[in-house]
């Protein structure tokens, strides 16, 4: 009887705020909208902290436009001014549905919109992070300019953020600039800053500015760690700087800094690409013994070596170890050891590792089947690669135009003209665009096959379709005429050439090719015509 008598207490702004907060963390947006009429119902004031969860709640499923309606119309309507978290909930929403351009828009608002809720280093960090997502650096950079000028200092976050990307996109200019204005404002740059810039620099070939950052890096007291130590490695194997790179590696051990797989793998590809077995294999008891364990990559950059040195034999035997250790070959193991057996006419024992593949799960990808194909082509065996070629582009993989090309060209010397002109023909069906090496391979084969009069045909498809016959076509025009009887001088017709294409007079060339062709059976006439 009691509790009956009691007095209703009216909830206030932040019993509703609590509410608003619970709807929408339920998933429940309407209840907490339902939960705003009553607010404004019962004249209770309203301010940012209650708009704050729906507008997280309707960013996060991609209702940003409405959520844009709030901050800009409603909540003014309503005597509440949006806060900074307002905006930046907003902002992050923006930049998550890439509407970055929307983002930028609306932080140029926030200030110009005088003292009212000026942008601070969270908003420009949110709108510079969804940039570089987008990979709109430029406007990042000018972003990040911008914030400067209004004298918001970054952090060391977005320092760090803002130089790793323009290292990427090897601005190093900017990055640099970025970096400088760092130290002046007394923001001490970490060892993945350093890192940043070394590899921006080293993947220009820039050896003389890594090192002057290496340099700093040590006078600032950071030291390398595997990141650093792994990336110098490995730009340094890759140049051909095998002795440096050991070097590298032996004072990192000496430093305390622990290799892992990816720093013993720069090394090891080091020790393969050169065919330096012994050091590969030492090396690889070395990795062992400091309990690193030989993953996928490991294994194939074996393999790989073995291959390469003309030992497929051990390769086989690594092959056959990964299955002891546990591990799958995976496409990368296979089609070494297809292309190796390919390359030593072996071609029956590379369709046993070819249909073993697939047994196994896995999909020959256009490596395999190109390598496949080029194998069966290069040892006379042209209906095998025909087959792989049909059976390639029915697992839906389309062939490059290399492939074509290579098929078209063993065609013509077969003397399937029909076939070859079907699989020209094909190209374009299968979104293969052909470039100039296919025509002048179809101009070849023509003449090859004793049709000469398909050859205009062909030149002028090629500029129908935009492509400009280079030397190569002409220098096959100069081969096929030659091979069906017509004997110009060639050096004069080369030099007639050479003068009209620089002049960018291809239609003189065409004509005069079109006037020799047509005159075949007068080659005489047209020797003198030339030479005159």
């Amino acid at each position: 009887m009691a509790r009956a008598g009691a007095k209703k207490v009216a909830p206030n702004i932040a019993t509703y705020n609590i509410v608003i907060s619970c709807c929408c963390h339920a998933g429940c947006l309407n209840l907490s909208f339902a939960a705003l009429r009553q607010i404004i119902k019962t004249g209770l004031r309203t301010d940012a902290m209650i708009f704050t969860p729906m507008l997280r709640t309707l960013c996060a499923e991609k209702r940003t436009s409405d959520a844009m309606d709030i901050v800009v119309r409603r909540m003014p309507e309503l005597c509440s001014t949006p806060n900074v978290f307002s905006y930046n909930t907003l902002l992050e929403g923006l930049c998550d549905e890439k509407k970055c351009d929307e983002a930028v828009e609306l932080i140029h608002m926030m200030a110009e919109d005088g003292d009212n809720c000026p942008p601070n280093v969270v908003s420009y960090t949110i709108v510079i992070h969804g940039l570089f997502k987008e990979h709109e650096v430029g406007k990042a950079f000018t972003l990040f300019c911008e914030m400067l000028r209004r004298g918001i200092p970054p952090d060391v976050m977005i320092y760090r953020s803002i130089i790793d990307v323009l290292c990427k996109v090897q601005a190093m200019d900017k990055a640099e600039k970025v970096f400088r204005q760092m130290l002046d404002n007394h923001i001490m740059p970490d060892c993945t800053t350093y890192t940043s810039l070394l590899h921006g620099y080293l993947s220009l070939g820039q050896w003389k500015e890594a090192v002057r950052i290496l340099k700093e890096m040590s006078r600032d007291g950071q030291r390398p760690d595997v990141v650093t130590y792994s990336m110098l490695i490995n730009c340094l194997c890759k140049s051909g700087g095998h002795a440096e790179a050991r070097e590298i590696f032996n004072s990192m051990i000496q430093n305390g800094e622990k290799p892992n797989v990816s720093t013993y793998g720069s090394m090891l590809h080091g020790y393969a690409t050169k065919g330096d077995l012994v050091e590969m294999n030492n090396l690889l008891d070395l990795m062992v013994q400091n309990g690193v364990q030989p993953n996928h990559h490991i294994f194939n950059i074996q393999i790989y070596a073995h291959c390469k040195c003309g030992r497929l034999d051990e390769a086989m035997l690594t092959f056959n170890k990964m299955r002891q250790q546990g591990l799958v070959p995976d496409i990368v193991s296979y089609g070494t050891v297809i292309d190796a057996l390919c390359r030593i006419s072996r071609l029956d024992d590379a369709m046993v590792q070819f249909y073993q593949m697939i047994d196994y799960g896995l999909s020959p990808n256009i490596i395999v089947f190109t390598t496949l194909i080029h194998g069966f082509s290069m040892h006379g065996k042209w209906g095998k690669a025909e087959e792989l070629f049909y059976e390639m582009m029915d697992s839906g993989i389309r062939p490059t135009v290399v492939v074509f090309v290579a098929m078209i060209d063993k065609l013509f010397k077969e003397g399937k003209v029909t076939e070859a002109q079907k699989l020209f023909d094909l190209m374009p069906y299968v979104g293969v665009k052909p470039d100039v090496v296919s025509y002048s391979t179809m101009i070849h084969g023509c003449f090859l096959t004793g049709k000469p009069d398909e050859v205009m045909k062909l030149l002028d498809d090629m500029l129908l379709i935009g492509l400009k016959p280079n030397a190569v076509n002409l220098n096959t025009l100069l081969d096929g005429m030659l091979s069906i009887g017509l004997k110009p001088n060639v050096a004069t017709c080369k030099t007639l050439i050479d003068s009209c294409c620089e002049d960018g007079r291809i239609d003189d060339v065409l004509t005069l090719f079109r006037e020799m062709l047509s005159k075949a059976a007068k080659t005489d006439t047209v020797a003198e015509k030339i030479i005159s």
